[in-house]
């Protein structure tokens, strides 16, 4: 059964944006949670060996994501939560969660469990095998997930999310509708479009009569 504390949930966030944490820190005192704060590397601060393609902003939560699954690799955290820090969970998010341990039970090679994606999942109200879905605003990974990605990209790291599709092509990767989180959608520091992100986000949610509210 899947069990969380400071030890293996983790929340990406600057240290200077302490508006986001504050919000963050009243999620997890009002989930009754336990995290612990993973300060973000920025594009002046990159250690790492990057596609190309991204821009500094991606490399940047790329390589927060990257160095996160070294430290689980290093101490050999079985699992971990990982959130970024404009995380918004559902209410029901604690009780979802809990029916995902009999999936798991039965594939014991599962990778990951994502808590937010970019699209649907169906059917609703179930959990799925996901494999072309985007976002890492909340996921849970494993050992076994994160070994596999490190090893395909060990030639150069891609977005989070890029990385993190690639592992779905495995097969064992799950997620759920209603998302159990989603994201905030109020700025970003990668360069994407939040706004236009947030507006789908509604629209989907509105589509199976999902208030927002049901969101903190």
């Amino acid at each position: 059964m899947l069990d969380f504390d400071a030890r293996n949930t983790f929340c990406i966030s600057l240290d200077e944006n302490d508006p986001r944490w504050k919000r963050m820190t009243e999620r997890f005192i009002f989930f009754n949670m336990e995290c612990s704060r993973w300060n973000a590397s920025t594009p002046t601060s990159l250690t790492l060996n990057f596609l190309n393609y991204l821009n500094g902003g991606q490399r940047a939560c790329a390589e927060s994501h990257v160095r996160i699954w070294k430290h689980m690799l290093h101490h050999n955290i079985d699992y971990a939560l990982i959130l970024e820090d404009d995380a918004c969970f559902h209410k029901d998010w604690k009780t979802q969660l809990i029916k995902i341990n009999n999936i798991i039970n039965n594939d014991p090679l599962w990778d990951c469990i994502f808590l937010n994606v970019s699209d649907p999942v169906t059917p609703t109200n179930k959990w799925s095998l996901v494999s072309e879905q985007y976002l890492t605003g909340g996921y849970i990974i494993n050992l076994r997930g994160i070994k596999y990605i490190m090893d395909l990209f060990k030639n150069g790291i891609g977005a989070s999310d890029w990385m993190t599709t690639r592992l779905q092509q495995r097969g064992h990767c799950y997620s759920f509708f209603p998302w159990l989180i989603i994201q905030e959608g109020n700025e970003s520091t990668i360069g994407s479009n939040c706004d236009a992100d947030h507006k789908k986000v509604l629209r989907c949610l509105n589509e199976i009569h999902c208030d927002i509210k049901n969101y903190i």
